[in-house]
């Protein structure tokens, strides 16, 4: 990826998740980005493809990142718990500001829209890695739990983004409710 292209797509990025997809307009991308009318237009032909590439961006970024924590677990439980702590970090981030694929899928709530599949892709690629390491710890039910681990954290994600201090959810309870359905 070329440095300007760069900087637009992590300027836009970070208006996005600060204010949401349409309250953003390229004119102001383009000011924060400090780039020419034109330089933006020749990566970018359009604010949908904008958005497109910093959800594919993001969720690149958020795969490397969870696999990176979980790498460093040395059992099935702690690499579960990896991906609590690592949610747990980031709600606790002076950059949280919620989470750009769940603002993605009720800004563009067209379930044909190529932006919304691309948001729903980093849920399936997570509902993939936590069935492997259910499935490790014995879950006979990993799939199933999977999908409801990934309704939690996205449930942990928007409470997060709406409450700070002690209202805020707890990562950790989170974690032991879904050890207490791997028997069930």
């Amino acid at each position: 990826m070329r440095n300007r292209e760069e900087e637009i797509l992590t300027k836009a990025s970070e208006l996005f998740s600060q204010h949401g997809f349409h309250a953003v307009g390229i004119d102001r991308i383009i000011e924060e980005s400090n780039v020419a009318k034109m330089t933006f237009y020749k990566y970018f032909p359009s604010k949908d493809s904008l958005i497109h590439k910093v959800l594919e961006h993001r969720e690149e970024c958020l795969r490397l990142k969870i696999l990176e924590q979980v790498s460093h677990a040395r059992t099935p439980n702690g690499k579960l718990k990896s991906v609590f702590d690592w949610y747990d970090d980031w709600f606790s981030s002076a950059t949280f500001y919620g989470c750009m694929f769940i603002k993605a899928s009720e800004e563009f709530p067209d379930s044909q829209n190529t932006l919304k599949k691309v948001a729903t892709t980093y849920r399936i690629w997570l509902a993939g890695l936590l069935e492997g390491i259910l499935r490790e710890l014995g879950a006979r039910n990993a799939k199933k739990l999977s999908v409801l681990t990934v309704t939690l954290l996205d449930g942990l994600t928007v409470s997060s983004n709406m409450y700070v201090g002690d209202q805020r959810p707890s990562t950790k309870e989170a974690f032991k409710y879904v050890k207490s359905l791997i028997a069930a």
